[in-house]
């Protein structure tokens, strides 16, 4: 597999939407971005989340409710970027990882574990054409 980049940060601050809104954008300062998927209008202002940026490196913070299975897309995680994602894909199975996949309007997203079991999640990288 190979990174290329990293994609995002996230953290999971369902119960405390509106005070980690104040305390990441006003306290540290760090503009609001609209939460945007393809195929999807940008949001703003959302209860479920928000997205901040600094440095052309976002973070998202996610206020929804974990429900403590592996993998989940809404746990805290790092969002890497990936020359292939489908090449990504083989080698995670040849590997035998547990994987969380998703398809469809927001892309093509996979989430697995590491040994300690944080949540990783990878996505191909827009800026790279896949070699196949």
């Amino acid at each position: 597999m190979k990174i290329t980049r990293i994609n995002h940060l996230a953290y999971n601050v369902a119960g405390a939407g509106a005070e980690a809104r104040s305390f990441y954008t006003q306290f540290l300062g760090l503009p609001e971005v609209p939460i945007s998927f393809p195929g999807r209008a940008p949001v703003m202002g959302s209860d479920r989340g928000f997205w901040v940026e600094q440095g052309g490196l976002q973070m998202h913070l996610i206020g929804v409710e974990k429900t403590g299975e592996p993998r989940e897309p809404v746990n805290t995680h790092v969002s890497w970027y990936v020359e292939d994602l489908e090449a990504a894909i083989a080698e995670i199975r040849a590997a035998n990882l547990d994987m969380r996949e998703m398809t469809g309007d927001v892309g093509h997203i996979v989430w697995i574990s590491d040994p300690a079991g944080n949540t990783l999640e990878f996505q191909q990288d827009p800026l790279v054409n896949p070699t196949r």
